[in-house]
């Protein structure tokens, strides 16, 4: 109905369970610095829903989003009626980011998977280059154990293509391999075919010496928290380089791309002058709550620690109280943004059994508003659990900020 727009351009196409957005959103600016005219969809979004399509690394505006949605509504009562069911928020996204980009002309789409690989709404593009970010057990729908889910993720890379794999466990990584021998795919493993030769973490983010494909090395500034980044860095940047081979990327403009990278919500740190340090990073299972805290253990260390949580439905709360205990002092727990989310009584319900402090809020404006009064200079806020609250929170600071200002 709208005339197959994933076929006027080539993707790179970024499947897995964990930091598919961040290595998308690199991909793109080391493609902009590159002179490549690219689009990018990415999901969820935090703020705002223009920021799940965005076009040589800009989200769109609210003018272009509501045109595309006005040619979208336009066509969804007849494919609804052939289909025979509604579609879903995430297949109309899909089908209006590429329609977007076809408009634009774009030459490249990076297009980031929703929670599956083979069977995503994703999966009509033609995948010049393929992207496994790292895999875990996150959706029971994708399979039960995690050959299963790599085999659904994987198995998207086009017969011939190039399948850029980053660190699996060791299951995850044989059933890829597997994929891309019976796929005829070239595979490149990031950490053994290429990844960080070296990396040096600093107050504001990290210096990485990344080794990219043919032997190509690139030393870069990178304005982002936590070693798991610089892998990530290493998966974009071998992504763009068996797109655009390695030898057209140089070194330099590399770098450029590398060092305008930003990722809200992430590992994002907020600082006001004498007011504690705010953490923002929305993890929500137990690959990306590891990557917090390993992430917080390169910080200078915090006189105390509150936590803002709110978890998503069907997430391991214990499991990410287990881990965030480790740097808590105080838990302030509250309700995620979707109405399935996991109740706050819950939540703090597994913090009284981990024995740290807690205090339950009935919402996020709430939940920030005890948090900093917990807090002062020296101390840390982190927000977690869900990119829900952490969209809300980065609403509210945001809000304050203008508030402020005028």
């Amino acid at each position: 109905m709208l005339g197959s727009p994933q076929a006027a351009f080539p993707a790179i196409h970024v499947v897995g369970t964990d930091g598919k957005t961040s290595v998308a959103r690199m991909i793109t600016a080391l493609l902009r610095t590159a002179g490549v005219h690219a689009g990018e969809t990415t999901s969820p979004h935090l703020q705002h829903p223009g920021e799940r399509l965005r076009i040589a690394g800009r989200a769109i505006d609210d003018g272009a989003l509501a045109a595309a949605g006005a040619a979208l509504h336009a066509a969804m009562p007849e494919v609804e009626r052939q289909v025979g069911q509604p579609a879903t928020f995430f297949e109309a996204v899909t089908a209006l980011a590429l329609r977007t980009f076809a408009d634009a002309d774009v030459e490249l789409a990076v297009v980031e998977a929703g929670i599956g690989g083979v069977g995503d709404a994703t999966n009509v593009v033609t995948s010049a280059v393929a992207v496994v970010t790292p895999i875990g057990l996150d959706h029971a729908e994708l399979g039960a154990d995690l050959e299963a889910v790599a085999r659904e993720k994987a198995a998207v890379v086009e017969p011939g293509g190039v399948l850029v794999v980053a660190p699996q466990p060791p299951q995850a990584a044989a059933t890829v391999e597997a994929v891309a021998r019976e796929r005829g795919a070239r595979l490149v493993r990031i950490g053994d075919d290429a990844g960080v030769r070296w990396r040096r973490a600093g107050p504001d983010g990290q210096v990485a010496s990344l080794r990219g494909l043919d032997g190509s090395t690139v030393q870069a500034w990178l304005p982002v928290i936590g070693a798991h980044q610089a892998v990530n860095a290493a998966t974009a940047l071998v992504a763009v380089q068996a797109f655009l081979g390695p030898q057209e990327l140089d070194p330099s403009v590399a770098r450029e791309g590398l060092a305008a990278v930003a990722l809200p919500g992430r590992v994002e740190l907020v600082r006001r002058p004498g007011e504690a340090e705010v953490v923002l990073d929305g993890a929500h299972d137990t690959l990306a709550v590891d990557a917090l805290v390993t992430a917080l253990g390169e910080r200078p260390p915090a006189r105390q620690c509150v936590v803002v949580l709110g978890v998503g439905g069907g997430r391991d709360a214990a499991r990410l109280v287990e881990r965030l205990r480790e740097v808590a002092t105080t838990f302030v727990v509250t309700q995620a943004g979707s109405p399935t989310s996991t109740p706050a009584a819950d939540v703090a319900a597994r913090v009284v059994a981990s024995g740290v402090e807690v205090i339950e809020t009935a919402d996020v404006q709430g939940a920030m508003a005890v948090a900093q009064r917990l807090v002062g200079h020296g101390d840390r806020l982190i927000v977690t659990g869900s990119l829900h609250v952490v969209g809300a929170v980065r609403s509210l600071l945001a809000g304050a900020a203008a508030a402020e200002a005028a």
